[in-house]
């Protein structure tokens, strides 16, 4: 995949007590003031149960990304379950759908024959990530999110930035990369990496986060 023509992956400035956030340009090579000091971070999920799709399909790897998050909100979803909420049946498509429409589906009541009561509440951002701090805090949580990348979900593990910080306290990030579990992965390479510098970050479609409520 190529290199990214307008946009960073993230970037964000943070200025005393207040945020804004703004993408850096990439069209260049990137270069911070000297009174800036570098330091490389990474965030990474620990003790998170991965399940691959059930089947090697586009719309059962989005139910596996989202029976993952669940399970790392503390709710069981199957996924089969789930594929026949939302397709009607027991489906194998090449695509998941609309990601914005999928995830107004799944946002609701749920009363399971297992006797688990809960409520979901999806929201999908489009386009890449340009915020840094929520994803950190999410992934430090043990709470992945899903990536959807060249209209393909992946489960977002952990990621690598660069945190610059100014002597008047401002702070730049920028992600370097984003650690994915591929559910249609063959066992042993559903590892993923998407870098920033091999990658590009137009054809990552958005972000997917997912809350939980038991009831």
């Amino acid at each position: 995949m190529g290199k990214s023509r307008s946009t960073l992956l993230a970037a964000s400035i943070c200025l005393y007590a207040l945020s804004a956030f703004a993408p850096l340009n990439a069209g260049g090579k990137q270069e911070a003031s000297p009174s800036w000091v570098l330091h490389k971070q990474t965030a990474q999920a620990e003790k998170v149960e991965l399940k691959p799709a059930e089947r090697p399909c586009a719309n059962w790897a989005w139910v596996a990304v989202i029976s993952d998050m669940a399970a790392g909100r503390g709710v069981h979803i199957d996924q089969p379950y789930l594929v026949d909420r939302l397709y009607g049946g027991s489906r194998c498509t090449d695509m998941a759908g609309d990601f914005d429409g999928l995830a107004k589906q799944i946002s609701h009541d749920y009363v399971l024959p297992d006797g688990q009561k809960f409520a979901l509440d999806a929201k999908f951002i489009p386009g890449a990530p340009t915020q840094v701090d929520w994803l950190v805090a999410s992934i430090r949580r043990n709470r992945p999110l899903m990536l959807v990348w060249a209209n393909r979900a992946y489960l977002l593990t952990g990621l690598t930035f660069d945190e610059y910080i100014a002597e008047s306290g401002s702070k730049i990030f920028v992600i370097r990369e984003l650690q994915l579990f591929d559910p249609l992965g063959e066992k042993d390479k559903r590892e993923v990496v998407f870098s920033r510098d091999r990658d590009n970050p137009d054809e990552i479609n958005g972000v997917l986060n997912l809350s939980v409520y038991t009831k």
